[in-house]
Order: structure tokens, then sequence, then C-alpha cells
């Protein structure tokens, strides 16, 4: 039996303790078995969820200014344009704090025992005398440590197209400066994007 990607077990409440009877009649194995709620990898799905859909509003004047094709008397125009891009992406695309507080803390691993011949799963704690079992879906915690690692690469690529854009929404140029601005600008959105420079 392969590691469980997710389980179900009834865990105490009170305590913590987590136990589902082996049926293994010559008794159970017993592998350690690292396990995380369920719930908490729920949270971070949803965060997700939000992240990718924030970066891909906020992506679109990054891209914008990537592609630099305004003539020279256009300049002042195709800068105006790109701004108030920037300044509608930023509007419809809020920075959520709750996501940041999801993500700052991870969620508190369950060291359990576990049977791969029957599934059983056993996790004793000192009982504090007032047990309450409830059943609990828990995860694997290699599948959420690679789903926060995921997350936060997607976070920091959301927060840089983001402190690009408060950047562009917030750039008035001189007179005759607003290619160099978007040029500058636009290394930035590079970076960001993970793209090449443009010439």
């Amino acid at each position: 039996m392969r590691v469980p990607d997710r389980v179900t077990v009834p865990t105490c409440i009170g305590c913590g303790a987590m136990s589902r009877p082996g049926t293994c009649e010559t008794g159970c194995a017993e592998r350690k078995l690292v396990l995380i709620r369920a719930a908490a990898l729920d949270v971070l799905t949803n965060a997700e969820r939000q992240i990718l859909a924030n970066t891909t509003a906020l992506a679109s004047p990054a891209e914008q200014l990537l592609d630099g094709r305004a003539a020279t008397e256009e300049w002042p125009g195709a800068f105006a344009s790109v701004q108030e891009q920037a300044r509608t992406a930023l509007r419809r695309a809020p920075d959520d704090p709750a996501v940041a507080a999801e993500l700052d803390t991870p969620a508190e691993p369950a060291v359990t025992w576990w049977c791969d011949r029957c599934g059983g799963v056993d996790a004793p704690q000192p009982c504090l005398g007032i047990c309450v079992w409830r059943t609990v879906e828990w995860a694997h915690d290699s599948i959420y440590e690679d789903a926060r690692e995921r997350v936060l690469a997607e976070r920091q690529t959301e927060q840089r197209l983001r402190a690009l854009l408060r950047r562009l929404a917030g750039t008035t140029p001189h007179h005759g400066q607003h290619e160099r601005s978007w040029r500058a600008l636009a290394a930035g959105a590079a970076a960001a994007l993970d793209r090449p420079t443009p010439p």
C-alpha cells in the first residue's frame, strides 16, 4: 500500500490523539507518517486560485510595457494608456492581507504511525480525561509543503507585478522623457515576468 495523499482519521479535539485501528492479524507495521490537516491544504489551494487570478490581471499592463511599439511622437499617449491600464488592474486585483497572513504561518504537522499493509493510523497522546473524537481529514505533509512552496513563489511574482504597476501608476514623466520612463519600467516588467530585457 502506497503512502496516502489524504486520509480520514478519528481525532480527539482535546489531546490531539488519532486512531484508525489496523486489521493486521500478526500486528501492524509502524511507519512514520507526518500529516497536515487537509483544511490547511484547502486554504492554500484557495489562496493559489486568488493569486493566479491577480497575477493574470496584473500581468497585462506589464506585457504592454514589454511590447513597446509606440512611435516616437506617440510616447505620451502610449504612456498614459498603459498607466490607466495599470490603475485599472490594481483596482480589480486588490492585495488581500488575509492571503499573506495565511502564507506567513505554516500549518502544524502531526506525527503519526501508519501501517503500509492495512492502512491503520495511530498517534497516541497523553489523555486529558475529556476525549472528544471527531472525524478529521488529513493530507500528507509533502503534498502540503510542495503546494506551499509553489504558492509562495507565485505570490512573489504577484507582488513584483503589483510593485511595478504601483510605480507605473504613480509616475509622471517630465516633458520628453516618456520613452525613457517607459523603457525603465519595461526593464522592471521583464524582471517581474522573468523575461529577457527588451532592447
